[in-house]
C-alpha cells in the first residue's frame, strides 16, 4: 500500500529557531491521522509545509507520490483544508458561501442539489438559508469542512479543528471526521492538542515535541495493555520510592508526575502490585490505573530523569 503522504527529513528553521526538526513520517490511504503536540511543537508549521504555505528549510514532502513541489497544483487539486478558524463571509447564508467558493475551487460545476448535499454531509441542510453570523462556531467549522469537500478531495487535513468549540460542538466534529473516513472513504489528518479526542477517532498517531518526532504507528499498537500506567500517592512519596527501588517493582518506576509515583506494568499485575503494598506498609492515598493516550502523551513528554533522582 502506497502512503498518501510520505515527509523525509522535513525541517523548518525561522532564523535561530527551529520549528520543525528533521520530521519524518506517513500517512496511508484510509487513516484518520492523528498529528500530536502541544502547543508550540511545530503541528501548524509542518501542516503550513503540507499545504505548500510555507517552504520547508530543509527535506521533501511527497503526497499522492509526487514531489509537493513540482506538483503543487496537481496536488492540492486532491486536497481539502481548514486552517484554524475557517474563513468563512458571515453576512452569506450557508448555501452562499459554499456556492462562491465552489466557483473559485477550479473543480467541476456543482448544481445547487449537490451543494445542498455537500452541506447534508456536514449536518447543516436544514441552516442552508441561515446566515452564517448567527451560526455557533461548531456550526461554522462544520461549514468550512464542507467547503474544504466541495472539489470531492482524497485527502482533508484539518489544524485544530475543535478549537474553542463547546462539547457540543468537539462531538459533531468528532462525528464528522468519522463520517469522512468510513463512510466517504477520505484520508484525514487530524492535528490537535486534545489528545482524548484524539484518541477516539485515530487509528494511526504521530506525537511531536519541540519538532521532533517522539513516536509513530497504530494506536492499538501504542497502547498496549501490557503498558499500563500506574499512578500512586502516598502519605510519604519520597519514603514509599525508596520501598519501591528495593523491591521487584523497582524496574517499572518512570518520570514521577507532580505529587504521584508512576510505574509501568501489565494491566494483569496491577492485583499483585495493590496486594504487595499492602505487605510493604505503603501508605496509600490514591490508586489510579491509567491507560489512555494523554498518559502516553505525558510520560513521553516529561523528563527523562527517573523517578530515583527524585528520592536523593
Amino acid at each position: 500500500m502506497l502512503p498518501v503522504i510520505k515527509v523525509t527529513n522535513l525541517s523548518k528553521h525561522f532564523k535561530d529557531i527551529v520549528a520543525v526538526d528533521n520530521l519524518s513520517f506517513t500517512v496511508n490511504p484510509g487513516d484518520v491521522y492523528g498529528f500530536l503536540g502541544q502547543n508550540g511543537a511545530g503541528k501548524s508549521t509542518t501542516i503550513r509545509m503540507l499545504l505548500s504555505l510555507v517552504k520547508p528549510t530543509e527535506g521533501r514532502i511527497e503526497i499522492f507520490e509526487m514531489d509537493l513541489f513540482t506538483h503543487q497544483k496537481e496536488i492540492l487539486r486532491q486536497a481539502g483544508a481548514v486552517i484554524e478558524k475557517p474563513d468563512v463571509y458571515k453576512y452569506l447564508t450557508a448555501l452562499e458561501n459554499i456556492q462562491l467558493f465552489s466557483k473559485i475551487s477550479g473543480g467541476a460545476k456543482l448544481t445547487r442539489s449537490q451543494l445542498l448535499d455537500q452541506l447534508a454531509v456536514v449536518g447543516l441542510q436544514d441552516r442552508a438559508s441561515s446566515k452564517v453570523k448567527t451560526f455557533s462556531q461548531g456550526m461554522k467549522q462544520r461549514l468550512g469542512i464542507a467547503i474544504a469537500l466541495v472539489h470531492d478531495p482524497k485527502l482533508i487535513i484539518l489544524d485544530e479543528p475543535t478549537n474553542g468549540l463547546d462539547p457540543q460542538g468537539i462531538a459533531d466534529v468528532r462525528n464528522l471526521i468519522l463520517r469522512l473516513s468510513k463512510e466517504l472513504g477520505k484520508t484525514v489528518v487530524v492535528s490537535s492538542h486534545l489528545l482524548s479526542e484524539i484518541q477516539l477517532i485515530a487509528n494511526r498517531l504521530l506525537i511531536i515535541n519541540k519538532g521532533k518526532k517522539l513516536v509513530e504507528g497504530n494506536a492499538s499498537e501504542l497502547f498496549d495493555p501490557a503498558e499500563t500506567l500506574v499512578e500512586l500517592e502516598t502519605l510519604d512519596n519520597e519514603k514509599a520510592i525508596q520501598q519501591l527501588q528495593q523491591s521487584p517493582w523497582s524496574s517499572h518506576l518512570q518520570p514521577a508526575r507532580q505529587n504521584t509515583i508512576v510505574l509501568k506494568m501489565d494491566k494483569a499485575d496491577i492485583p499483585t502490585f495493590h496486594l504487595e503494598l499492602v505487605q510493604m506498609q505503603i501508605p496509600v492515598l490514591s490508586f489510579q490505573p491509567r491507560h489512555s493516550l494523554e498518559d502516553y502523551f505525558l510520560q513521553l513528554t516529561t523528563s527523562n530523569e527517573h523517578v530515583a533522582a527524585i528520592a536523593n
